[in-house]
């Protein structure tokens, strides 16, 4: 069980030591070394093995014609990245303990450092939409979970310029992240977990993390008595994501099996769904991986993956739903990978327009799943996917422009690359 007691004199130490970084973060002479010393950045970054190569604007000169910009190269390893339009995107990963977060706006030409201070430590890469969030380019929010300082909630509303602490009325481990504007946000937090049950604790924002209020929590119930509208203790947090003020959804992962949660008046109140998970489709996997809600353009519709794992062998399906969750349709899709290197399971846009990649091969579907047409063999994609076989992640931001995150195998080195085309062909950025 872990226990995250919090006695008298480990408390004046989290104390002085969120003053200490409180300062480090909000100071905008302590930012990040990159838009104090390009140079001194540029020598810590290319200690990266093999890291990508982005050529970098000194954040005074971003906002200049481009010929006026101060540009410099520097090579990184990325683990994430999440796109904000078709120009714009954010990429990061750790770098000997510290985040290195970058924003472009020029599909991927130039980027701009917006990491906080590296006096704060990260043990694990950074997740989207778990560990980092953003709305706009100028509204982000960064979880750092546990370590000795504790766990921290930062936030900017300037691009990056300045990163501040926002602090929730307990310090717990964060679970779950959703905001679905600069102002409105949830945090799912948990005080005593094991590894198949733990509190849950949810706290609501609407002044940008100046005030959280606790909308849901069930750790004051005994286990037999905790009533049916919160989420129960069994089971884990997977992932939470609101798509307005009132609808959002949770995965929880139990022992056997995972339940989706739903909310529709903010997170006060919620009812697990009967229809995802549960059904005579999971029933048929030995063992399946579920997917993250992912709302496609709007509150009422969204879709759920799942993997089915048959002596080890993927199927890929998805829930979707028209009416946010009331009831839902399952497609199972028509793809046989081989194997998993050069595969990433599906991802959608839209209700009826998505992409998957299988053995290589890029794929499109325009019915929702139905169907899927493969792209010729793209030799630049191909190249890549020889050196880095393991694609942990494609995004589209429209019909026409994506990226995908392609890696090693030991997980060492990566390559982001971008599409133009609706997934036809790929170039590293």
């Amino acid at each position: 069980m872990i226990l995250r007691n919090h006695s008298y004199c480990r408390s004046i130490i989290l104390l002085v030591t969120f003053i200490f970084l409180l300062t480090a973060c909000t100071s905008t002479t302590t930012n990040t070394t990159s838009q104090q010393d390009p140079t001194a950045n540029e020598q810590e970054t290319e200690s990266v093995e093999d890291g990508q190569t982005l050529t970098v604007v000194t954040p005074e000169t971003a906002d200049k014609a481009p010929e006026e910009k101060s540009k410099y190269q520097i090579q990184t390893r990325l683990t994430d990245f999440h796109m904000l339009s078709e120009s714009e995107g954010i990429a990061w990963g750790v770098t000997k303990g510290a985040l290195r977060l970058y924003l472009t706006e020029d599909f991927g030409e130039t980027w701009v450092d917006i990491s906080p201070s590296s006096n704060i430590q990260f043990k694990d890469k950074l997740v989207y939409g778990h560990d980092i969030v953003f709305t706009d380019k100028d509204h982000g929010w960064i979880v750092r979970n546990g370590g000795s300082e504790g766990t921290m909630l930062m936030n900017t509303s300037d691009g990056g310029k300045e990163w501040k602490l926002s602090s929730l009325p307990d310090a717990e481990e964060i679970t779950g992240l959703s905001f679905t504007s600069s102002m409105n946000g949830w945090v799912m937090a948990s005080a005593e977990a094991t590894s198949s049950w733990e509190e849950k604790n949810l706290f609501r924002t609407n002044d940008q993390g100046e005030h959280w209020t606790r909308v849901m929590e069930n750790s004051n119930y005994a286990a037999i008595s905790e009533p049916g509208t919160v989420i129960p203790r069994t089971g884990l947090i997977r992932e939470m994501t609101f798509a307005n003020s009132y609808t959002g959804f949770a995965t929880v992962k139990e022992t056997k099996g995972s339940k989706l949660y739903i909310s529709r008046d903010g997170g006060l109140s919620w009812s697990a769904s009967k229809d995802i998970f549960q059904d005579d489709q999971s029933k048929l996997c030995e063992s399946y991986i579920p997917g993250v809600p992912q709302f496609l353009g709007s509150a009422n519709d969204v879709w759920v993956s799942i993997t089915c794992l048959n002596d080890g062998d993927p199927e890929f399906g998805g829930y979707f739903s028209t009416d946010s969750g009331l009831s839902w349709e399952f497609v199972s899709f028509p793809l046989n990978p081989k194997s998993m290197q050069g595969t990433i399971s599906p991802v959608f846009r839209r209700q009826h327009e998505g992409w998957s990649v299988i053995n290589g091969i890029v794929y499109r579907s325009k019915d929702m799943g139905e169907t899927w047409t493969p792209y010729p063999r793209d030799p630049e994609l191909a190249k890549h996917l020889a050196e880095y076989p393991i694609i942990s992640k494609m995004e589209f931001a429209s019909s026409d422009v994506g990226w995908m995150l392609v890696e090693t195998v030991d997980e060492k080195r990566s390559r982001l690359l971008l599409s133009m085309d609706g997934g036809a062909t790929w170039r590293i950025r």
